[in-house]
């Protein structure tokens, strides 16, 4: 009855006591002594362990008197092996490695194929997966079957793209259509100076060169000021991709308009192109009035042109974006300074003065404090601002010092808020810019000249010359400026006191 009762104690107390070394009770003769892998017992501890390259096994020649612990969860001394039951815990290796491998994975987890080439596949393997029931209910088909193919999928927090099998389904010819393609990341600009076809240009100009400066100011002043507009409106609906957008360049952006790519971080380069496009259309309208070598009279007349033409692309096309850009050049203060062609403007063109001042600037400052809604119904925009968010996206690092206009505001942080929701809400209605700008475009005939020299590569060329439209932007601006400034002091030289501080 001792005997018994020391047995039945021993049973009862706890696993974490008993020595690597006691004997087990004898076993008579008959019963099997070999583990059993699918033991029915439920289990009392924790898991061995959630990777499954460490799992525990416990050797027979351990130390003795090594005590067995509560989480190794077995009796004996040599228990058996038991799959891991999160084997998709394991991290993966980087992308690095496997992406760019010859192995064709076939799970979420690239580090199991090779298993699943051998045959061993892990349960996620099974054909009724849930990674293909997820897509063939996307694709609203019945069921799905592995067709041996990989496609990229990006999961849902963002962590990467992982290789899954691709569902192949009924539907016959539509399924290529179906396949998710790769956006293409762009690393060059879409503005190519030195290849770029122009009746006007040579193959190797210098910058600012006196005949094509009489030429570009002849078109402008030849032209109605509304079809200037369009002509402009047209250039930048395919710089920004809104109109002429092929197939293959959807496919390519991965979204169907270039509104879209500009909020996603892969637009880098697009956003370089809209910023390096504004930015000469900028320095090509100063210089443009800052060329007027001739009389004061000329100067006002080339002022009221281009405040005609700001105001087309206000009212008539909706390009917000142009509309910035003349205005930009308009407020520099190489053009602000010259304090009598202002005057002059005043005196001759006095409706065109007074509409500066009363409305387009106002108007301007309502565009770069995010608040165009309130005064420009949706319908009407075929371009929008586009410059504060590119802006924002591009910038390298934090500036205490405002750079732009609105930065400028005691409310900057409300305005920049401002400017991301009206860019969320762009990348939204894409497709209503794209049917604004078609309603306007509709039934427009563009001049051969009049396009070439509105086109950011011919700009580029006419204000660096084929050398200097290579250099980098920055180095590029920061030259003009110096230009403009001493083509604005010979055109109206400072006071004599002024000049002399």
């Amino acid at each position: 009855m001792q005997d018994r009762r020391a047995l039945s104690l021993k049973a009862h107390q706890s696993e974490s006591y008993l020595p690597l070394g006691c004997k087990l009770p004898p076993q008579p003769p008959g019963v099997d002594t070999s583990p059993r892998p699918n033991s029915p017992v439920f289990r009392t501890g924790s898991e061995p362990t959630l990777s499954p390259a460490l799992v525990r096994r416990v050797s027979s020649d351990a130390r003795a008197g090594e005590a067995l612990r509560g989480s190794d969860s077995q009796l004996c001394p040599k228990p058996p092996p038991k799959p891991c039951k999160a084997p998709f815990l394991k991290a993966p290796p980087s992308p690095s490695t496997w992406l760019n491998s010859e192995a064709n994975y076939c799970e979420l987890n690239p580090a199991f194929a090779a298993s699943c080439d051998r045959g061993a596949r892990p349960p996620l393997c099974a054909q009724d997966s849930y990674v293909e029931l997820l897509t063939a209910k996307q694709n609203g088909v019945p069921g799905p079957r592995n067709s041996g193919t990989n496609y990229l999928i990006l999961d849902d927090d963002g962590a990467g793209p992982w290789a899954a099998p691709a569902v192949q389904t009924d539907q016959g010819p539509e399924e290529d259509e179906a396949q998710f393609v790769l956006p293409r990341l762009e690393t060059a600009s879409s503005f190519r100076p030195n290849d770029f076809e122009s009746k006007l240009l040579l193959p190797e100009n210098k910058p600012l060169e006196t005949a094509l400066l009489k030429r570009a100011k002849e078109l402008f002043t030849q032209h109605d000021p509304k079809v200037i507009a369009q002509h402009m409106l047209s250039t930048d609906c395919v710089v920004a991709r809104i109109l002429e957008v092929s197939e293959e360049m959807r496919k390519s952006m991965g979204v169907s308009s270039g509104l879209e790519l500009v909020t996603l971080p892969y637009g880098h380069q697009l956003r370089l192109d809209i910023i390096e496009r504004h930015n000469t259309m900028a320095i090509g309208i100063a210089v443009d009035i800052l060329g007027c070598t001739g009389t004061l009279e000329d100067r006002a007349a080339t002022l009221n042109r281009i405040i005609q033409v700001a105001v087309e692309l206000k009212d008539s096309m909706g390009d917000l974006y142009s509309f910035s850009a003349i205005m930009k050049a308009l407020e520099m203060p190489q053009i602000t300074r010259l304090e009598k062609t202002w005057t002059a403007l005043r005196h001759q063109y006095t409706q065109t003065a007074i509409l500066y001042e009363k409305q387009l600037k106002p108007f301007s400052k309502i565009l770069h404090e995010g608040r165009e809604s309130t005064c420009v119904p949706p319908n009407k925009i075929s371009v929008p601002l586009l410059m504060p968010l590119v802006t924002l996206m591009e910038r390298q690092a934090v500036t205490f010092e405002g750079t732009d206009m609105w930065e400028k505001n005691d409310e900057s942080c409300e305005i920049m808020l401002n400017h991301l929701a009206t860019a969320r809400l762009m990348a939204e209605t894409a497709d209503s810019y794209r049917m604004n700008a078609e309603r306007v475009l509709e039934g427009f005939q563009p001049d051969e000249e009049m396009s070439e020299i509105l086109k950011t590569e011919f700009q580029m060329r006419l204000l660096w010359g084929s050398k200097g439209a290579q250099v980098n932007q920055t180095e590029r601006y920061e030259k003009f400026s110096q230009i403009l400034t001493a083509l604005s002091r010979k055109l109206e030289p400072p006071p004599v006191k002024q000049a002399e501080l």
